[in-house]
């Protein structure tokens, strides 16, 4: 099962399209099927996780964290490399 960490708890996602329908509430499954149903073959690992296995906490989180970013405070952001990264402005 994959494994995401939201506010610094492990959470387990469903692995199978079939158990992240399964975990949506109720008023979701229509929208999982209509999207799924739609989605491309390559996008469909993509969209079943983002907008559909990550518990909104996680997108709570990850909206709060661009705000932060867009806001300048890059406090905890890191490059690819493990180097802390600073605002674009910073770069010049």
């Amino acid at each position: 099962m994959p494994i995401t960490h939201v506010r610094g708890q492990a959470v387990v996602l469903p692995d199978t399209l079939d158990g992240i329908r399964a975990a949506l509430p109720e008023e979701r499954r229509a929208e999982f099927d209509r999207v799924i149903g739609s989605t491309p073959l390559r996008e469909i690992a993509q969209v079943a996780i983002f907008d559909f296995a990550m518990p909104e906490d996680a997108h709570r989180e990850s909206d709060e964290q661009m705000a932060r970013i867009h806001a300048g405070d890059y406090t905890g952001v890191v490059n690819a490399d493990g180097s802390p990264a600073t605002p674009p402005e910073e770069r010049e």
